[in-house]
């Protein structure tokens, strides 16, 4: 790409090449946004719904009815929505926590998952209450990569329960989407029956027509700090499936017998509402602020996956830098484009759950969501840093601008 371009030349190229794709995410998004509209309108939602319950929460009929909304929505027959789940993390440990027993085998079958559930299992650091302590038997293999099949089809035999984890996370395979994942659970299936399969639907909640549930899968899980949040949802989660599945998580997350009796609302639940009827055109938005960072780092030579021509499965690209440095410079741009915190730099550290030193960037007006305009990675080979667009598609744009202007992203790659 000439380095004499003006920013603006570059932009009108890069945003002509993308608009086939920009219609794509347009034509998802309308889908997604009639199928919320439709769901609230159905559970008869309604401004007394919006009344805080506290103290035991009895009688609260504002989450009795957002749990039956987030139940029609993701085609399940229950689902549990409360703001006490502060994290992705919390929300899939409660999935397995609440679903396995002493002697149950589980298996991930896409590989290591995310890094903070690795200390959850126990197969990363040694946490007091991990799944492996519990005597819980943990396996994983990657079906994308080669793999013997007599070996998977015994993996899966021995299984209680199989875990898919959508988004790439911190690994180097690609997202999935919710059609593969209907191709694996019906192979799965067809080798066990009664398996139970559970989901992790981080990041790609709303990027498609379809959910997990109606793939296939038995229960799958997420944060409100990511897509169904909206980027107006401050803190909560979900989880939604069977209703033997979710009851066991709503027992496990209370107590037995009133996991649907209790727990206070605290007055959140016009926040889970507006962001969840305002999550599609936020995915929408992250998509296309993905989209267009992803041609444009593309042009400077980085290599980035998705690309723009390819589809997208979650709202997250991943960006490989030759050098710790450059990904360490781009996090400071990204950080120099927020709102919050915009005069910060952002420099590698040691957060619990990650096993090696990560750079987090974003100025965000929740603390850690990544729904909105951010990035992290860990500063070791091969240098990925992972980038959450954000609600707004221009903020992207306003970033490549910025670097643009930097002298080092406009260097032959080969220098570095």
């Amino acid at each position: 790409m000439p380095s004499n371009k003006s920013f603006s030349e570059i932009k009108i190229e890069i945003c002509t090449e993308i608009q086939p794709y920009f219609e794509i995410v347009d034509t998802i998004y309308s889908q997604n946004f009639k199928k919320i509209l439709e769901a609230f309108q159905q559970t008869k939602i309604s401004s007394f719904h919006f009344n805080p319950s506290y103290g035991y929460g009895l009688f609260d009929e504002g989450t009795k009815a957002v749990e039956k909304l987030f139940a029609k929505i993701y085609k399940a027959e229950s689902a549990i929505v409360r703001p006490q789940i502060i994290s992705g993390t919390q929300a899939l440990f409660l999935v397995l926590n609440s679903l396995l027993s002493r002697k149950d085998t589980f298996i991930s079958i896409l590989g290591s998952p995310y890094e903070t559930l690795k200390g959850c299992i126990g197969i990363e650091g040694n946490y007091p209450g991990n799944l492996l302590e519990k005597g819980i038997d943990y396996q994983e293999i990657n079906i994308l990569d080669k793999y013997h099949p007599g070996e998977y089809k015994k993996l899966i035999q021995k299984a209680k329960l199989v875990w898919i984890q959508k988004s790439r996370g911190y690994g180097n395979r690609r997202t999935v989407s919710n059609f593969q994942i209907k191709e694996m659970i019906d192979e799965i299936h067809a080798i066990k029956p009664d398996i139970i399969v559970a989901v992790d639907n981080c990041y790609g909640e709303f990027v498609e027509t379809i959910e997990p549930i109606e793939a296939g899968a038995d229960i799958c899980a997420g944060s409100f700090l990511k897509n169904p949040g909206g980027g107006i949802t401050k803190t909560g989660g979900y989880i939604v499936g069977q209703k033997d599945l979710v009851e066991r998580c709503a027992s496990n997350l209370i107590a037995p017998g009133l996991g649907f009796e209790t727990t206070p609302n605290l007055g959140f639940i016009p926040q889970i509402l507006q962001g969840l009827f305002h999550s599609p055109t936020t995915v929408r938005e992250s998509l296309k602020g993905n989209l267009f960072l992803a041609r444009f780092m593309d042009k400077l030579g980085f290599t980035v996956t998705p690309k723009f021509s390819e589809e997208h499965f979650d709202i997250v690209l991943k960006v490989n830098f030759p050098s710790p440095e450059l990904l360490i410079q781009f996090s400071k741009h990204l950080q120099a484009c927020s709102p919050i915190d915009s005069y910060v730099e952002p420099i590698p550290f040691q957060q619990e759950g990650y096993m090696s030193p990560i750079i987090m960037a974003g100025g965000t007006f929740t603390h850690g969501s990544s729904i909105e305009f951010t990035a992290d990675g860990f500063t070791k080979a091969p240098y990925n840093l992972y980038y959450q667009p954000g609600m707004y598609a221009e903020q992207s744009i306003i970033l490549a601008e910025r670097l643009w202007s930097d002298s080092l992203f406009r260097a032959d790659i080969k220098d570095y």
